[in-house]
Order: C-alpha cells, then structure tokens, then sequence
C-alpha cells in the first residue's frame, strides 16, 4: 500500500526523477536571469534593426515593444508586477 506521501519504490520515486536540493545561490541566480534578459532584449534590438535596414518597420517596432518590457522586467520585484 502506498504512503501519503511521495510514492516510492526501494527508496527511488516512482515517477520522475528525483528532485535535488537546490542550493541557495539567489544573488547568483538573480545576476544570472538579469544578465539572460540584458541579452534578450539586446537580440531583440539588434533584429529590429536589421528589419528596419530592410523596411519592414512594423516588425521592427513590434520587436522594439517586446525588448522594453523585457528591459522593464530586470530587477523589479515580483509584488511589483501587475496583471496589466
């Protein structure tokens, strides 16, 4: 009969792999994140500009909106966000 808990088999989880402890490593995690949407929002710069060297302009400004709220995420904290 199995437990109440997380159901296991000699000691191993049934379903999936076992979850590893995550070590607390937040101020490297959060450097981390902000420098992935730093590059992010740079990609996404750099691409509307080539769409604009090639006149599509609604694109580009379309990448442009997407890279600001991106830039806007960078060290905001999570209460902060709204829905809108």
């Amino acid at each position: 009969m199995a437990q109440s808990g997380t159901l296991r088999s000699r000691g191993k989880p049934l379903f999936g792999e076992a979850v590893a402890p995550c070590p607390e490593k937040t101020p490297d995690l959060a450097a981390e994140l902000n420098r992935r949407l730093r590059e992010k929002y740079r990609n996404y710069e750099r691409a509307a500009l080539r769409l604009e060297l090639r006149g599509d302009y609604d694109s580009a400004q379309v990448l442009r909106r997407a890279a600001g709220r991106a830039r806007l995420l960078r060290n905001r904290p999570a209460n902060d966000r709204g829905m809108g």
